[in-house]
């Protein structure tokens, strides 16, 4: 569009320059009063002007053309962020005694994994720091309700059998609501090395809701009454 304007404006100085020897022969004689028509320099830049204020009218409108473009681009990216950020919380869930319920963190991670929520559990002595590692994890459907199988490493079960029950209820019951919370399951089976968790307190041989420590203790004294 300059670069249009710029030849025009060129074009017409020319013309105008031209005329200027021809503008005596432009008067309009009445008698002894000469009215002169316009003068070449007159219009050259009343032209000059037309054509900078159509010029910067065109630069105005592009200007704001382009702001109203980026405005929703700018929206969009920071939606994008929100979600992205919120994609990130991670709920950890741990209890420090029975009397109290769980204490609930939340965390940020890049994503949701079993190893990530078993590794923030370790910084609580859920779980041993270094060696338990969850070996498969599946999730499933069955009759309208998400089931968690999560399978551990045998550092996890060696780990319970040093413990006393109470500490085995608030472990138990850290690690299946952790889960479930993170990954919408109504329970979950644990196991260690695709075998059934038995330690010294407990078989667990059916699926664990998400328990406080205290029906925990429930689940564990009804289980060895049955046995």
């Amino acid at each position: 569009m300059k670069m249009r304007n710029m030849a025009a404006l060129a074009l017409l100085a020319v013309m105008l320059l031209t005329a200027c020897g021809r503008a005596a022969d432009a008067a309009v004689t009445t008698g002894e009063i000469v009215v002169p028509e316009m003068s070449s320099k007159d219009m050259l830049v009343n032209s000059l002007e037309y054509l900078l204020e159509e010029e910067i009218g065109e630069e105005a409108q592009t200007q704001e053309e382009k702001t109203q473009t980026d405005q929703p681009a700018k929206e969009s990216d920071r939606t994008q962020e929100e979600s992205e950020e919120q994609e990130k919380a991670t709920v950890i869930c741990y209890g420090k005694d029975m009397d109290s319920g769980l204490t609930e963190e939340v965390i940020t991670a890049e994503r949701i994994t079993p190893d990530v929520l078993l590794s923030a559990l370790a910084r609580h002595n859920i779980v041993p720091l270094l060696d338990t590692k969850a070996l498969s994890m599946e999730e499933r459907e069955e009759d309208g309700r998400k089931f968690i199988y999560l399978d551990l490493s045998k550092s996890f079960r060696e780990y319970l059998m040093t413990m006393s029950v109470e500490a085995e209820c608030i472990i138990i019951s850290s690690i299946v609501n952790t889960f479930t919370a993170n990954y919408h399951a109504d329970a979950m089976y644990i196991t260690v090395e695709g075998e059934t968790l038995v330690t010294s307190h407990a078989s667990y041989t059916e699926a664990l809701a998400d328990y406080t420590p205290g029906e925990m203790m429930t689940y564990v004294t009804a289980a060895q009454g049955a046995e």
